[in-house]
């Protein structure tokens, strides 16, 4: 039987610098495709607690991080559960017929998910 496990290639600063890049877009998005207030408030909050992770994942990184700081081993559930979130809110707007928030936190979802499940948490580099 062969064991198969999923590459961690991203190392945590990349993935910190990826996480807030990508928040910044998440952010600005709706307000240049125009969505409607509920879009543009669900994306700006998933937006921002991925800015707040990426962060903390970077002064953790940096040794700055002090004792109330999000550890490293816990980072990795709240990027799961930020992609989780994103892809209900896909699902409950996608029911109410907005396609493009829908299609949007689809997009976030995913990749999401993905930069978790490539990323290897350790706060060494």
């Amino acid at each position: 039987m062969t064991n198969m496990t999923l590459a961690r290639l991203v190392p945590l600063p990349i993935h910190a610098a990826l996480e807030v890049a990508f928040a910044s877009v998440v952010i600005a998005l709706p307000f240049a495709l125009g969505f409607d207030a509920s879009a543009l408030v669900v994306a700006v909050v998933i937006g921002v607690l991925t800015m707040g992770t990426g962060l903390a994942a970077a002064t953790q990184v940096s040794g700055r991080g002090g004792p109330g700081a999000l550890r490293v081993s816990a980072h990795a559930d709240v990027d799961l559960g930020l992609a989780l979130a994103s892809a209900l809110a896909a699902l409950v707007f996608a029911i109410g017929g907005d396609v493009g928030p829908a299609g949007l936190l689809v997009a976030v979802a995913a990749a999401q998910g993905l930069l978790a499940v490539t990323t290897r948490y350790s706060a060494r580099a």
